[in-house]
C-alpha cells in the first residue's frame, strides 16, 4: 500500500464531529443531512440556557427513531448539561444530567448506521421539541463509511 493510499485510508477511518451552534428549539426541527452512509456512534445536546419549561425531545434518524419515546428535557434543566440520544429504539433518552456514562445500562448501542433517503435524496436527522423551549448547541460523532459521505448542518 501506497503512503498516500495509507492516508487517504487513515483520514477515512477517523471520527468525525459535527456540531450545531446553540440557537432556542420549540418544534420539529431538520438538524442534520446525511450524503451517504454513516455509522454515527453518539449524539447528544447541550443545554447553553435553562429551559423553557416542561420541553420534550424525540428524534428520527431518516425515519427511524434514536429512542423509545418522547422524554421530557426541560423543566430544571441548567446551563451545562448534557442529553444523550442512545439511537436504538428500544432505550431512553438520558437527560439533564451533568455526566452521562455511555454504559449498557443506558442501551447505547454500537451505533446507528444512516444513509441518504429515497431516490438520493440527503438523509435527514430530525429532532422534535414539544411543548416549550430547550436552548443549546447539538452535537453528533460519525464515521464515514463511503469515501463521499458526509453529515452536514441543516
Amino acid at each position: 500500500m501506497s503512503l498516500k493510499s495509507l492516508v487517504t485510508q487513515t483520514w477515512q477511518d477517523r471520527a468525525q464531529v459535527i456540531y450545531r451552534a446553540p440557537q432556542v428549539y420549540n418544534a420539529a426541527t431538520n438538524i442534520f443531512n446525511v450524503t451517504g452512509p454513516v455509522l454515527v456512534t453518539l449524539c447528544g445536546l447541550w443545554a447553553t440556557a435553562a429551559a423553557g419549561g416542561a420541553t420534550t425531545l424525540a428524534t428520527t434518524w431518516n425515519g427511524v427513531a434514536g429512542e423509545a419515546g418522547a422524554v421530557n428535557i426541560g423543566g430544571g434543566t441548567l446551563v451545562g448539561e448534557v442529553v444523550v440520544i442512545p439511537l436504538n429504539v428500544g432505550a431512553v433518552i438520558a437527560g439533564c444530567l451533568g455526566a452521562v456514562p455511555l454504559t449498557d445500562a443506558l442501551l447505547h448501542p454500537k451505533g446507528m448506521v444512516v444513509g441518504t433517503a429515497p431516490a438520493g435524496a440527503p438523509g435527514v436527522v430530525i429532532f422534535t421539541f414539544a411543548v416549550d423551549t430547550w436552548t443549546g448547541g447539538i452535537f453528533c460523532v460519525y464515521q464515514k463509511l463511503s469515501p463521499s459521505s458526509l453529515m452536514t448542518v441543516a
